[in-house]
C-alpha cells in the first residue's frame, strides 16, 4: 500500500505511516480550522473581490488577502482526500494484524477536545489580512507539524474521533506485556477481550472490531 512504509530494525519488521499518509492525517486534523479560515478571510475581504484587470499590483493585493484561504483550499482539499484512502488502505491491511490480550484500556477520546482548544481555537483570533499573518499561520502550521508526526498527536485527531474510538491499551503478546496508543472502529473495547492490531507507527496501532476481522 502506498500509504504504509515497511522498514527494518535489529531484523525485526516494522510498520510505519508514510510521510504522504502523515502529511494528511495532519491536515485532516486541522480541516475544521482551515474551513473557519476559508470563510473568514472571504468575509473579512469580499469587498476587495472585484475583476479590475491582471496587473502585478493587483494579483499581489489579491493573494495577501485570499491568498491564505487559497493555500488552505488545495491544502484542505488534497488532505481530505489523501485522509479517506489511508484509512481505507490502513483498514484493509489491518485484517492481516497479529493477536493480542488486552489487559487494561484507557479510553482517550477526551484527548481530542483538548487538541481542539490548544491548537485549533488560538488561531481563530488571528487576523488574517495582510503578508505577514498569513506567513505567520502557515508557519506556525509547519512547526506544529514537525512536532505531529514524531508524536503521538497523530491520532489525536477530531476527524478520527467521529469514526473512531482512541484508546491506551496494555497488552500482552507472547507473554509479554506492552502498550500503545490504538485508533478503533471498535467503541466499546473492554479488558481481557481478543484482539488483532497492526502497528502504523512506534506504539501506534490500528484495530479492526471482532466482526471486521472474521
Amino acid at each position: 500500500m502506498m500509504y504504509l512504509l515497511q522498514v527494518t530494525m535489529n531484523g525485526n519488521q516494522i510498520n510505519s505511516l508514510h510521510g504522504l499518509a502523515q502529511f494528511t492525517l495532519f491536515v485532516s486534523s486541522y480541516l475544521p480550522l482551515f474551513i473557519l479560515i476559508i470563510i473568514r478571510q472571504f468575509s473579512e475581504n469580499i469587498d476587495f473581490l472585484n475583476w479590475a484587470g491582471l496587473t502585478f499590483d493587483g494579483v499581489c493585493l489579491f493573494f495577501s488577502k485570499f491568498g491564505l484561504a487559497i493555500i488552505l483550499l488545495i491544502i484542505g482539499i488534497i488532505g481530505w482526500f489523501g485522509y479517506s484512502k489511508t484509512l481505507g488502505n490502513i483498514q484493509e491491511v489491518a485484517k492481516n494484524g497479529y493477536p493480542v490480550t488486552v489487559k487494561d484500556v484507557k479510553n482517550k477520546n477526551s484527548e481530542a477536545i483538548g487538541y481542539i482548544a490548544t491548537y485549533i481555537i488560538p488561531f481563530l483570533f488571528q487576523s488574517f489580512n495582510g503578508w505577514y499573518e498569513c506567513f505567520s499561520i502557515l508557519f506556525l502550521l509547519t512547526v506544529i507539524y514537525k512536532i505531529y508526526i514524531n508524536s503521538s498527536l497523530i491520532l489525536i485527531n477530531p476527524l478520527l474521533s467521529f469514526k473512531y474510538a482512541i484508546y491506551e491499551i496494555e497488552y500482552t503478546e507472547n507473554g509479554k506485556t506492552k502498550n500503545g496508543l490504538i485508533i478503533s472502529t471498535d467503541k466499546y473495547l473492554q479488558d481481557d477481550a481478543r484482539i488483532k492490531i497492526y502497528e502504523i507507527g512506534h506504539k501506534l496501532y490500528f484495530l479492526l472490531s471482532n466482526n471486521q476481522n472474521e
